[in-house]
């Protein structure tokens, strides 16, 4: 495995979970963290054996934004290039990863924190996440593609009110204006993202990747474009292998087998 400074991989069966790795400083990210990133997630995305990708973050927090002490000595240096906007690598990546992505919340979700995790397919949060968006506070502006993305999670008044204040919000607030899809307990957040994870496992890989192509291309698609879209994916699935695997699994009764063929 990758030795990677800022980052923990982990496989649990056919779930790939990504583990930021800064505790001590609540997780805040910096551009080797960026970088180590797009090395695992492109990593996990081309391995056959993982249907599934998990990001979440070690000990007290999920990510509490940029790491402000390492932005600050750039400034001091002159060096004003490269601050968490320079790269526009990480969410192409995430926009176009063959597997459903999950982040997993807990503590604090803030600044990139958040962008990040917008990123991904599904949302987790523990009852006692805070979830901020606090650029407009230190005079900057949401990065990562959150100003494309988070009107179509919340629509545009919410995402003018998470943008504008710079406040930070309850996982049950966020739940509510649909930028979560489950609150759970604190310190089963994990637990809760690996469940789901397996319950998404089960399902054909290929249709899960040209599914979630459809779903995002259909943010920008005419309908009947979208329409074409599905038609000529369903058409070639139908031709597959794990199609065929379920319909004689549904015969035997008994759980498909499923190989992404």
């Amino acid at each position: 495995m990758h030795p990677y400074e800022t980052l923990r991989v982990e496989h649990r069966g056919s779930t790939g979970i990504v583990k930021l790795h800064r505790p001590e400083r609540l997780n805040a990210w910096t551009p080797v963290m960026g970088k180590e990133l797009v090395h695992a997630l492109r990593t996990l995305d081309g391995d056959a054996n993982i249907r599934v990708v998990v990001l979440v973050g070690e000990g007290r927090a999920f990510c509490s934004g940029a790491d402000l002490d390492f932005f600050r000595s750039q400034w001091e240096k002159g060096e004003r290039e490269g601050g968490v906007t320079r790269s526009e690598e990480f969410p192409l990546l995430m926009r176009h990863l063959r597997k459903p992505s999950i982040a997993a919340l807990h503590g604090y979700a803030l600044g990139i924190g958040a962008t990040m995790a917008l990123l991904c397919d599904l949302r987790i949060a523990s009852r006692e996440t805070k979830i901020g968006f606090l650029f407009a506070r230190l005079g900057l502006m949401a990065e990562l593609g959150s100003t494309y993305i988070l009107p179509r999670l919340v629509g545009l008044a919410r995402a003018s009110e998470l943008l504008f204040t710079g406040k930070m919000y309850s996982a049950e607030q966020c739940a509510a204006w649909g930028l979560i899809n489950q609150v759970v307990a604190e310190g089963k957040v994990l637990e809760t993202a690996l469940q789901l994870a397996e319950e998404i496992s089960e399902c054909a890989p290929l249709s899960l990747q040209l599914t979630r192509q459809a779903l995002y291309d259909g943010l920008e698609n005419s309908f009947p474009g979208q329409l074409r879209v599905e038609s000529l994916a369903l058409h070639y699935l139908y031709s597959t292998s794990d199609h065929a695997e379920a319909l004689q699994a549904l015969r035997d009764q008994r759980p498909p087998r499923f190989t992404g063929r």
